[in-house]
């Protein structure tokens, strides 16, 4: 005999809402319709806390990146002005590049402490391969205001601004590795010729490597050449000078009258004054400079302009007071050096001097 089933009770209205259930089912049911599954709960989306100057969604502790401003990166290759491979009792000592500074990058995107306006790519590219105990980078404006920032291999940031005067310095224990180096300029806007010393003797200063840096590489003869420039005469308008590193008595002195119907901006952009046609001094190094100074002693308002073996110019003026001075490493070769006067139609004597010793001045020049 066969079990009957066993009816099921039956549910009223009252009995579900008794229990807490749902009436709607019920009525769906009810017309043979299927009941839908119910939504998935919505997970509630953490909204970022009010901390300031954080963006939202960044994560806490992270470096906010400014929008739409081109920062540079770290794995970018390549640099302005060449690479520079050290190791320590590198010799000469200080290492000696140039460059001119400044670009669209505000520097203290990279970094808080940094100042300035720098490029896209780094200027230079310095690799240690071995671990210098301490290491000073050192640039010097001719008097314009530099800034400074070196990015260490491992992606950190050392900067700084004004150490001597307007000009930057940053030393310690650089280990082996590949550095990126900026040269800023501290206005936005401003390209300043500068050079950029490396060395491991604490007495190396930007005022050691003397004022005044290279502009345009291999555009001097082309430029020179179109202004009226005399650039491959065999003589000057006053005494030549050859020396050898290591010349004594040291100042080396000439004497000169300065002056000319040339703009020396025609010549290059970072020249000012008037100056002849013929170089005043043709200079010959006989040997490898790595720390030369020229300099002019005057009582009128000079500039001086000194064109390279490879055709680009160091020019200055208003170094000391009115006076002059260029300086850095000077490879062999000839060098053509006019000394001009600032005021169009002006000339005025004076004395040139040359030397390695950082203690001589313009106004020291007998």
């Amino acid at each position: 005999m066969r079990q009957g089933r066993t009816p099921l009770p039956v549910i009223s209205r009252w009995t579900l809402a008794l229990v807490g259930l749902p009436l709607v089912g019920l009525t769906l049911l009810g017309c043979g319709q299927e009941a839908p599954p119910p939504p998935p709960p919505q997970a509630a989306i953490p909204q970022p806390v009010g901390v300031a100057g954080q963006v939202p969604g960044q994560v806490p502790g992270q470096v906010p990146q400014p929008v739409g401003v081109a920062i540079p990166q770290p794995g970018a290759g390549g640099s302005n002005f060449g690479t520079i491979t050290l190791a320590p009792g590198f010799m000469p000592d200080p290492n000696v590049s140039r460059g001119t500074s400044g670009g669209s990058i505000d520097a203290s995107t990279l970094s808080p402490a940094c100042r300035g306006w720098i490029s896209q790519q780094p200027d230079h590219l310095f690799v240690a391969s071995a671990p210098f105990s301490n290491l000073r980078v050192v640039v010097n404006g001719a008097g314009q205001d530099t800034t400074l920032v070196v990015q260490r291999p491992d992606g950190s940031y050392a900067c700084d601004d004004d150490t001597e005067n307007r000009d930057p310095v940053v030393a310690g224990g650089f280990p082996p590795g590949t550095y990126k180096i900026w040269v800023g300029s501290y206005t936005r806007g401003e390209s300043i010729p500068y050079t950029l010393g490396l060395s491991e003797l604490g007495s190396t200063m930007p005022s050691t490597l003397g004022g005044g840096a290279a502009v345009g590489a291999n555009v001097g003869a082309v430029v020179g050449s179109a202004a009226g420039l005399d650039v491959s005469g065999p003589a000057g308008n006053f005494e030549p000078v050859s020396l050898n590193p290591g010349f004594v008595p040291d100042p080396h002195v000439k004497q000169g009258t300065s002056g000319g119907s040339i703009a020396a901006n025609t010549v290059n952009p970072s020249c000012a004054g008037h100056i002849s046609s013929r170089p005043d001094h043709i200079f010959t190094a006989t040997g490898a400079f790595s720390s030369l100074r020229i300099m002019v002693r005057s009582d009128a308002d000079t500039t001086l302009v000194v064109r390279r073996p490879d055709g680009t110019f160091l020019c200055d003026d208003d170094t000391e007071g009115t006076n002059p001075v260029v300086g850095g490493a000077f490879p062999p070769g000839q060098y053509r050096i006019w000394v001009g006067s600032y005021s169009q139609g002006e000339n005025a004597p004076y004395r040139i001097g040359f030397t390695e010793l950082s203690s001589v001045t313009p106004s020291s020049l007998q």
